[in-house]
């Protein structure tokens, strides 16, 4: 077609992409040049221009072609039209032209308006840089590094798949200086005690409140806005007489659950420091608790005796002899990961053996308020429990779950399960396993993993190693035998990241759940250590710069 029969820019934005184009003739490809609005890529600028492209060239360029990724975007066809400094043609009078194109009658003004098409990135708008409508996050550097973090964006699409952006490189801005470092004297004050668990709380504070469980019973909350071990930036509670393996808080961040290997689970108030319940029924060490979504009154916990009991602070209690309020399970599910198959015993570790009865983890589900998910160190099977079918489950010494996974072993060694974290929108489920993997699972229907993550140097070597999801869903972390390890979940074939600076087993991991300024992520070690990483692009330039200040910090490493 000619340069005098084009069509006139100001009237096109963009059309429905319906039917097959390629066979159109050229005056059906002007003719069909409308505006529309509805969901998917009719809604896209730039598909218009490239079907106005096409209809003005009169090629049989087909729109999967029309879509080619160019390596320059001075090579594509529509860069003319994208170009910020195009400008109107000078006009030689004041009438207009009437046009045919392909026996259809155009009027065209001599001056054609300027159509300039800026794609945009989560509202912002950014140059036309680098392959078109692939922008990458460099594009542009955000205020804030978490919303960053949390943005996803579809460019157009590629083979019907969205194209995901990544925000790898803005972890690898996060780094934990000296001063992140926080250490715990045990109650004697003799030496310093080894944290098992960590929790983040939910709104106080930023919810920069950093709760930590460590091996003699304590539980430490740290505000981890202030640098160092301060004593006004750490509150202690006296919560146990033997080690906490896990903790979590209360949404209103009033009070903290804890589970503890002296067989109990405790409810603390943060403002007093006072033990406001007891719960007691477990013959074994509690290794796992999960408080029920949107109700602080119910939560579930799993133990070493292979048993899941569900816990009701509204149900009645007894008072002790020391004046405890003592509370009894308001249900309980025994032997649930039990098999009448005897199997290997799992591998020991330096912290000692569970047995193959143990009960690992346990998690409320939120697709289904009446559902708790549970694991065990036996035969890496999940399970689903209908806490509905309240004394159900007492009958029965091996009661039936109402899913189970399908679990396929790698090696002769039966491979269990030491840790469950859901993500923040309950759509998938995540569990570690002792053989050095991370397996994804659909909520709604378990069956066999959809994901794995893993790396040629993470391991798995206890039972006390924890997973945990960040607040916006993209990245999950794990602690390991010695250094902090973080997958994005949506690019599980990438290598992990590695948050350094531990120096023994990293057990209980935690994401700071604010969607401020840059999350915080934490990190419990067996070096007596708690570090905190946080987002510091500069500093993390100077130490990779001199590696003698390298040396004083936790860095992060691909």
């Amino acid at each position: 077609m000619s340069g005098s029969s084009k069509a006139p820019l100001g009237d096109i934005t963009h059309r429905p992409l319906t039917g097959r184009r390629s066979g159109n003739s050229t005056a059906q490809q002007v003719s069909n040049l409308t505006c529309s609005a509805g969901p998917g890529d009719e809604n896209n600028p730039a598909r218009g221009l490239l079907d106005l492209f096409a209809a003005q060239s009169g090629s049989t360029l087909n729109r999967k072609r029309s879509l080619k990724r160019f390596t320059d975007d001075s090579e594509h066809p529509i860069a003319r039209f994208l170009s910020p400094q195009s400008s109107p043609t000078k006009p030689k009078n004041n009438a207009t032209k009437a046009t045919t194109a392909g026996g259809v009658s155009l009027v065209k003004p001599l001056v054609a308006p300027t159509v300039v098409v800026a794609p945009t990135f989560s509202g912002e708008l950014m140059p036309p840089t680098g392959p078109l409508f692939l922008q990458s996050a460099k594009a542009t550097r955000p205020t804030s590094i978490l919303s960053t973090i949390s943005r996803r964006q579809t460019f157009g699409r590629q083979r019907n798949m969205p194209y995901y952006v990544s925000t790898r490189e803005y972890m690898l801005d996060y780094i934990s200086r000296p001063s992140d470092v926080y250490s715990f004297v045990s109650q004697d004050g003799a030496t310093l005690v080894p944290p098992f668990s960590c929790a983040y709380n939910n709104v106080a504070n930023g919810a920069r409140n950093l709760a930590v469980g460590d091996e003699d019973g304590t539980i430490h909350i740290v505000d981890t806005r202030r640098e160092g071990s301060h004593p006004d930036a750490t509150k202690q509670i006296l919560a146990h007489q033997n080690a906490i393996f896990d903790i979590c808080w209360t949404r209103d961040d009033s009070k903290i659950v804890s589970v503890s290997g002296d067989q109990s689970a405790r409810i603390h108030d943060v403002e007093t420091k006072k033990c406001i319940g007891v719960f007691s029924g477990h013959t074994g060490s509690i290794k796992s608790v999960s408080m029920k979504h949107n109700d602080d009154f119910i939560f579930a916990t799993a133990a070493r005796d292979g048993a899941v009991m569900i816990w009701d602070s509204r149900c009645s209690s007894t008072t002790s002899a020391i004046g405890e309020t003592i509370y009894r399970p308001a249900d309980r599910l025994l032997n649930v990961h039990a098999s009448t198959t005897r199997a290997a015993p799992p591998k020991k570790s330096k912290h000692g053996s569970d047995g193959p009865n143990t009960a690992s983890a346990v998690q409320y589900m939120l697709h289904n308020e009446h559902v708790i998910a549970s694991t065990g160190s036996l035969d890496g099977s999940i399970k689903y429990w209908d806490v509905r079918k309240h004394g159900t489950y007492f009958k029965h010494d091996y009661p039936s779950p109402l899913q189970t996974s399908n679990y396929t072993p790698t090696t002769r060694r039966a491979h269990g399960m030491t840790s469950m974290a859901l993500s923040p929108d309950g759509s998938a489920l995540y569990a570690l396993s002792s053989d050095n993997n991370i397996y994804k699972y659909n909520v709604t229907s378990l069956g066999h993993p959809v994901e794995r993550f893993g790396g040629s140097d993470f391991a798995c070597s206890s039972y006390y190693i924890k997973i945990s999801v960040s607040p916006d869903g993209n990245y999950i972390a794990a602690g390991s035998s010695k250094d902090l390890y973080v997958w994005e979940t949506n690019m599980p074939q990438r290598k992990p990241l590695i948050f350094q600076g531990h120096e023994r087993e990293v057990t209980g991991v935690a994401w700071a759940k604010d969607l401020g300024h840059g999350t915080e992520l934490s990190g419990c070690s067996d070096d007596a250590k708690v570090r905190t990483w946080k987002p510091n692009g500069e500093l993390v330039q100077e130490c990779r710069e001199n590696k003698s200040l390298q040396n004083l910090h936790g860095i992060v490493s691909e």
